[in-house]
């Protein structure tokens, strides 16, 4: 490891500034990172979706699982380049089964879930340290940045979802219209009864974002773990005095040099020496050079006299207490918050939504542009979808029936159903009133409906034959 080569200045930081260091490490980069991060983990991700297709959500854990793989390579790269090097490809071929097998259990098994894993892996694979040497130097390590390196591994976690989130609505704005068919199938087959069901393609979509999303944030925190490792052992070991000390070396080489040639060339005695000084008068010289500032650190601690007769451990563990109640209470309110949010989330997208027992009258006349009103059906509704089912107008006949089952939970159950409504929203509302205008029959008659007419498959005789025998909505229909 030489110093003179390295690529950023060596310098005493704090925490959060080393993090930073490591953001621009990264930056300066960021393709190359990318590119080796995937490398490692490309073909088992291709191999393990092979086989686990099917279930996405064990393959996404996997995925998760085997990220320190990823995160090995990216530290291969950027400590690399931090000290002048540029490894080849063939280099970067020959370390990914390095980065697999290189203390398999521990890194996999035992220290998996370690919150402190961007700076210990580079002790580990840095310094190829094992046993009691390496948990002494992480211990040693960590005396500086342990909790920014934790914030940092924390915030990647909650910035892994959002960016999965944010990757999802890309993708759903950049679908031609007309061409989401599948999509919106699935979403309307999502049962909000059962939130816990998600469709399979909704599921393998998710994955897919979230392993890009897990890869772009895996490499920013690698990068800040490494800033922070470089950043100690320049406190710990003063890299940056020994830099100085080489530049001064330098300068006093060139100086001598220059002096030698004068005394052979014949220089009048004392014409370039310099004045003489006393010792005192060099070292005080020397140590007003920039380089040799002093750097002081403030720390907070607790206060360590009794007050009031309590001793001061007693009241560090109170403010520690009181601390993380403080935090769980907070958790617990927005966890409420957003639970009542998401039970009573029908009532919040219903406009105008009418208190019990007070009559109105039916919200709409035209839904999604059919005609709804109670006029513009026949009598029996049942009997007359059956028999346009039987001269092979089938798309007539679900969309009488589909009417016709809009029509009666209006004038029935009161549903506050809009004409801008969508089949989705039409569900939701009807699933908000409750049992009265029998929800599980609404849902089967609007799958069906969904099915023939977004991707133009049709039910089955004995399926459509059953909806209008079931037909909940009166009995004069029923055959």
């Amino acid at each position: 490891m030489r110093l003179d080569t390295v690529t950023a200045e060596i310098r005493p930081r704090s925490d959060w500034e080393s993090v930073d260091l490591g953001f621009a490490m990264v930056r300066r980069d960021f393709w190359r990172c990318f590119a080796v991060w995937w490398l490692a983990l490309a073909l088992p991700t291709v191999l393990a979706g092979y086989f686990l297709w099917d279930y996405p959500t064990v393959f996404l854990m996997l995925f998760w699982w085997c990220k320190p793989v990823g995160s090995r390579m990216v530290l291969f790269e950027i400590s690399r380049r931090l000290f002048g090097e540029q490894p080849s490809w063939r280099a970067m071929w020959r370390e990914i089964p390095r980065a697999w097998y290189r203390r398999f259990f521990y890194r996999f098994v035992w220290a998996r879930f370690s919150p402190w894993l961007p700076v210990t892996l580079a002790v580990e694979d840095l310094e190829g340290l094992r046993g009691k040497q390496f948990k002494q130097r992480c211990s040693q390590i960590l005396r500086r940045g342990e909790s920014a390196v934790m914030w940092v591994y924390f915030a990647s976690e909650v910035g892994a979802a959002w960016v999965t989130f944010s990757i999802l609505a890309l993708v759903h704005m950049l679908i031609p219209d007309g061409q989401d068919s599948a999509w919106r199938l699935a979403l309307e087959s999502w049962n909000s009864d059962s939130p816990a069901d998600i469709p399979l393609l909704i599921l393998r979509t998710f994955g897919i974002c979230m392993m890009l999303a897990i890869s772009l944030t895996d490499i920013f925190v690698i990068g800040a773990g490494f800033g922070i490792y470089i950043n100690n052992r320049t406190w710990i070991e003063g890299w940056d005095i020994e830099l100085a000390f080489k530049r001064m070396a330098q300068r006093l080489t060139k100086a001598v040099i220059l002096s030698v040639i004068l005394l052979v060339l014949g220089a009048p005695a004392g014409a370039g020496a310099a004045e003489t000084k006393t010792p005192a008068e060099l070292i005080k010289e020397v140590k007003a050079n920039p380089d040799f500032k002093v750097h002081t650190v403030t720390e907070r601690v607790y206060d360590q006299k009794p007050s009031s007769g309590t001793p001061f451990w007693l009241a560090g563990i109170g403010v520690t207490m009181a601390k993380i109640f403080a935090v769980c209470a907070v958790t617990l309110l927005v966890g409420l918050i957003g639970w009542l949010f998401w039970k009573y989330r029908h009532v919040l997208g219903m406009r105008g939504t009418l208190a019990k027992g007070v009559d109105a009258k039916p919200s709409a006349r035209v839904v999604m542009g059919m005609e709804v009103s109670n006029t513009s059906l026949p009598d029996d509704i049942p009997t007359a979808v059956w028999s346009l089912w039987q001269q092979g107008r089938q798309q007539e006949a679900l969309a009488l029936l589909y009417r016709g089952s809009i029509s009666r939970v209006i004038e029935i159950g009161r549903v506050q159903i809009q004409e801008s409504d969508t089949e989705g929203d039409c569900m939701r509302r009807v699933e908000s009133v409750g049992q009265a205008v029998y929800p599980a029959y609404f849902r089967s008659i609007t799958a069906a409906w969904t099915r023939l007419a977004y991707s133009g498959v049709s039910a089955g005789d004995a399926e459509v034959h059953t909806l209008c025998q079931q037909w909940p909505f009166g009995e004069e229909g029923k055959r």
